[in-house]
């Protein structure tokens, strides 16, 4: 029994110096064509409502319409008034299509 004991106290041993053989720092074997990926373009909400607010005021279907726009932290809110279900679509698409927008409130309403 104490033979047995002392074998499988030997193995764990062994195995055991096996895994922490087996653990290295890798970093250290990357390969040296590796970079770092880029970090990803950080939007404010000044260039954020610049675009928005561009788009819908160049958009020939939008004249006349009062649509408010509001950014905090990637997060806009819209409200004013549109004269159709069009009108309010294309605001929406305009606004989600601006890079850096994370969510968007639509509260615009239609006459």
């Amino acid at each position: 029994m104490q033979i047995r004991y002392k074998l499988f106290t030997l193995a764990m041993l062994f195995m055991t110096a096996l895994m922490l053989i087996g653990c290295e720092n890798y970093a250290e074997r990357t390969h040296k064509s590796w970079v770092p990926p880029p970090s990803a373009p950080v939007y404010d909400d000044s260039t954020i409502f610049a675009r928005i607010a561009s788009a819908v005021q160049s958009d020939p279907v939008l004249q006349g319409t009062k649509i408010d726009i509001k950014v905090n932290d990637g997060n806009v809110v819209l409200s004013g008034t549109v004269k159709n279900d069009d009108q309010l679509t294309r605001v929406n698409m305009h606004t989600w299509i601006v890079d850096g927008v994370k969510k968007v409130d639509n509260q615009i309403v239609k006459n």
